[in-house]
């Protein structure tokens, strides 16, 4: 079974190198369609196209369906997806993570070493006392109660 891997295969390679090849023609195609005169066009027997108005309406037209996506859709979708303000869900989900315990329990701290120099370690020489390690060690992530939450935004005794 091959491997999966982000690495460009030969096909994959190929159709890059055509779409590539077809962007730049395209992109020639439609310069020299905006931007040459109709009477060179004439000259070389061509004679229907689209008017030289749709070479600016088109992209002004992509760029406002661009920025209504960007500033109305997108953030009108994501209003719909919230819960309202007054759902319990907004305060408290299956999901929540409350973890009150202190560091008490050091059979789960990782003793293990990373130093390159083992005799320079100062695991060896310093050791932490709880309240040190309660003190200086970052706290899990966790879900903030509502209650303390209301205490200190509202300044509640």
């Amino acid at each position: 079974m091959p491997e999966h891997t982000p690495a460009p295969t030969p096909a994959r390679s190929l159709y890059g190198f055509f779409m590539y090849l077809f962007s730049k023609i395209i992109l020639a195609v439609y310069c020299i369609w905006a931007i040459t005169p109709d009477s060179y066009l004439h000259y070389l027997n061509i004679y229907y196209y689209p008017q030289k108005y749709w070479a600016i309406a088109v992209p002004i037209q992509c760029l406002v369906g661009l920025t209504m996506f960007a500033f109305l859709v997108y953030p009108s979708s994501n209003l719909k997806l919230t819960t309202k303000i007054n759902s319990l869900n907004s305060i408290c989900d299956n999901f929540r993570q409350i973890d009150r315990k202190s560091i008490e329990n050091h059979s789960s701290l990782n003793y293990s070493c990373i130093c390159m120099n083992k005799t320079k370690c100062m695991k060896y020489t310093y050791l932490a006392s709880a309240k040190e390690l309660e003190e200086n060690a970052v706290p899990k992530l966790e879900d903030l109660d509502i209650r303390l939450v209301c205490k200190k935004l509202y300044l509640y005794k």
